[in-house]
Parts: C-alpha cells; sequence; structure tokens
C-alpha cells in the first residue's frame, strides 16, 4: 500500500527519498522534549527547539493524514522516532486545555488522520498502540491506526 495523496509521511528509513510531502529522521539528531512547555504557552503548538524538527512538524500540519514510518523496537518506536512522536504529542495538546490553556482551533491545520505503519512488531504491541492512541489521539486528530509489514 503506497502512500496517499493526502498524507505527509515522517519516516526512519534512509531509502525513502525527501520531498514535499515526506521527511526523513535518519542521520537527524532531534533533541528530547525538554518539558519547557513553550509549545502550549508561547509558541502554541509549534515545539520551540531549534533543531530541524518545528519545521517538519509545520509541513506535517498541512496534510490531512500523517504517515510514521517506523522500525518497531522493543517497546515500539525506532529511538530516534520515540522523540519526533513525543515532540507531536505536545504540539497536539495544545489543541486541548491542557494545563488551562485556551485551545489553538482545530480548523488551523488539516492533520486529522494518523497512520502508524511499523516495520516489525514491537513484542507489547497492544500496550504500544494503547500508549500510542494516548499521545497522538488528541487535538485534532480524530483517528490513529496501525500497520505491521
Amino acid at each position: 500500500m503506497g502512500q496517499q495523496a493526502e498524507a505527509f509521511v515522517l519516516t526512519d528509513d534512509p531509502s525513502e527519498p525527501e520531498g514535499p510531502a515526506v521527511a526523513s529522521i535518519s542521520g537527524r539528531k532531534l533533541r528530547r522534549c525538554v518539558g519547557c512547555v513553550r509549545c502550549l504557552t508561547e509558541t502554541p503548538g509549534k515545539c520551540a527547539i531549534k533543531d530541524g524538527f518545528p519545521e517538519i512538524s509545520e509541513r506535517m500540519m498541512e496534510f490531512e493524514v500523517l504517515e510514521i514510518h517506523s522500525a518497531a523496537y522493543e517497546n515500539g518506536f525506532a529511538p530516534m522516532m520515540t522523540k519526533a512522536v513525543e515532540r507531536l504529542s505536545n504540539e497536539l495538546q495544545a489543541f486541548t486545555d491542557m494545563g488551562g490553556a485556551v485551545p489553538l482551533s482545530k480548523d488551523s491545520v488539516r492533520i486529522r488522520k494518523i497512520r502508524v505503519i511499523m516495520r516489525g512488531i514491537p513484542e507489547n504491541r497492544e500496550e504500544f498502540e494503547l500508549e500510542t492512541l494516548k499521545n497522538l489521539g488528541i487535538g485534532p486528530i480524530e483517528e490513529v491506526y496501525f500497520e505491521y509489514r
């Protein structure tokens, strides 16, 4: 199954070519969330860490579907993808009343669905899916679903 026209692909696979609708995090040095909460207070919906992720995230939000392509590790996503997903989750919280903040309008972004496509199956698949749904099924996201290859 190939990517659909309205999908943006975030991948950790270095063989997937970069393009307007594809961003590879392979070889990038993404930082973990530092808990600064600026994505909720100062720059709502946008991570303030300057490492390339905010630009990728901005592109993601312009598509109806986000496909996350990751190798499966013991507990879920590959390590670098874990960082990206954590940061995305925090940005999505700006569309909720998290911390008493006034939610951003869901109409300010196009993203509505996330398709997680894993290369392999995490050892604790059920826990991985529940945790991912909890972290990504918020704000403008209406549906999160999983495929394993």
